[in-house]
């Protein structure tokens, strides 16, 4: 492996067998050995006409995407261009990142982001009980998930099917529907964003920097929103995203990136991916959507 097939354009012409090779040796040995890889999948992502050829990993009950770095790549906003002037003329001030160049590294990401005072740190499977993730960690919380993975049958008919609620939750322990037959398990924490940071630091993680979130979130193109220089009737359920990750639009919660920045806010604006929050985020507040970033040097 070398680090140019990591980048875009050259990661999208290499054959799927050698980017499948190179996905598995990145989730060996950039990640620590503590966290199982319990399923891999390849991945197509079509945005706008544009495909991404990727993978997916389950590692320690969460889904991880492989998103290919820049040399160089455009970030921010240049609010003289005409095009975004005018957008922004007919939206309340908000404060955005300047306009930029840099270059940007390879990166597993989290395909969705959770709540600072949640760790994911596995699933299990609500019929047979078997857990998948850090096994470390999960061992002491064991009896308090199959204490709450016991069925509820709501009916008096004795062939009733037991029903399960989305979220589950005792002490520290939250379990949350991952799927059909899956829990997601994680754990309460009342830490702060340093205590945050060094948690994810010991498995390989981090927060994302401003520069990885708005590359990760807008994929780089010169544009304000997600969707392009326009404004939408109505905003979909989930934004589009080049790079596949989930964005609920349900809920304007921050995501949580390492400067003290708050990423995403109230109004049409607080979904550009270059938004900066003017008043000061709490931290209880926010999400944050882990990373990992792949460097070769």
């Amino acid at each position: 492996m070398v680090n140019a097939e990591l980048l875009f354009p050259e990661w999208e012409g290499l054959k799927p067998q050698r980017r499948q090779f190179i996905f598995e040796q990145l989730t060996r040995y950039f990640l620590s050995p503590l966290l199982a890889v319990d399923q891999l999948k390849p991945v197509t992502v079509d945005y706008f006409g544009q495909t991404l050829n990727t993978f997916d990993a389950l590692i320690g009950g969460e889904w991880l995407r492989f998103v290919p770095g820049r040399r160089e790549v455009s970030l921010g906003v240049d609010r003289h261009e005409p095009v975004i002037a005018e957008l922004l003329a007919q939206l309340p001030p908000a404060a955005l990142s300047p306009k930029r160049v840099v270059a940007m590294p390879p990166m597993l990401v989290a395909r969705q982001a959770v709540p600072v005072n949640e760790e994911v740190i596995g699933q299990v499977n609500l019929l047979t009980q078997v857990f998948k993730g850090n096994h470390f960690a999960y061992v002491p919380y064991k009896p308090a998930v199959l204490s709450l993975l016991r069925p509820t049958v709501t009916s008096v008919d004795p062939e009733a099917q037991p029903t399960w609620a989305p979220v589950l939750a005792s002490g520290k322990v939250v379990l949350r529907q991952a799927s059909a037959h899956h829990y997601q398990v994680r754990l309460r924490h009342d830490w702060d964003q340093a205590g945050l940071a060094k948690a994810l630091g010991g498995f390989g993680f981090s927060l994302p920097t401003e520069d990885q979130y708005e590359y990760l979130q807008g994929g780089g193109f010169d544009q304000l929103f997600t969707w392009g220089n326009h404004l939408p009737k109505t905003l979909p359920a989930y934004l589009p995203n080049r790079f596949g990750l989930t964005i609920p639009t349900q809920t304007s919660t921050p995501e949580l990136v390492a400067e003290a920045v708050a990423k995403r806010g109230a109004g049409l604006l607080g979904w550009s991916p270059y938004y900066r929050a003017a008043e000061n985020v709490p931290f209880a507040a926010h999400t944050y959507r882990k990373v990992a970033v792949i460097s070769l040097d």
